[in-house]
């Protein structure tokens, strides 16, 4: 079985002011989270947030299985988190939740398309409720889910 490296970005699209995101890595009492990015006031850009991920085939059929230090869940219904957590001014976040964000709808053909040259998988989500407060728990994807983005 070989693996294969690949390259994930992922959209944070209208984050809510005053709250910080990073990604999780590891779990459980390991986890840590890294490099946040906080949402200052007036700033209307998104969060982009990049990772790299192994595939491989999964043993019972043909889907990608994918791993690696920011994987978790189960072979079948993995995902990555998102950490969200409060700001205030000249402290470290309050970290008060977490998006749990999909990996699933990844085939094969997208996999080997952007292994194949300098290209990553790319998809975005809603970060903010419509009362302006942060998404937790798991978010539906925008657009097409997981598409492949030539760098």
């Amino acid at each position: 079985m070989i693996d294969v490296a690949l390259a994930i970005q992922i959209e944070l699209v209208d984050p809510p002011e005053g709250y910080a995101f990073c990604l999780q890595r590891g779990k459980g009492s390991r986890s840590e989270r890294l490099d946040y990015v906080e949402v200052l006031e007036g700033d209307d850009d998104p969060v982009v947030f990049d990772l790299a991920v192994t595939v491989r085939r999964a043993t019972t059929g043909s889907e990608p299985d994918f791993f690696g230090p920011f994987v978790q869940g189960p072979r079948g219904a993995r995902f990555f988190y998102v950490c969200v957590g409060e700001c205030v001014e000249g402290a470290a976040p309050h970290w008060s939740g977490r998006v749990k964000v999909p990996l699933a709808g990844i085939d094969w053909a997208s996999v080997e398309s952007a292994a194949a040259g300098q290209a990553c998988l790319f998809a975005r989500y809603a970060a903010s409720r419509p009362d302006g407060g942060p998404v937790f728990a798991s978010v539906p994807l925008l657009d097409d889910g997981w598409v492949v983005v030539i760098d």
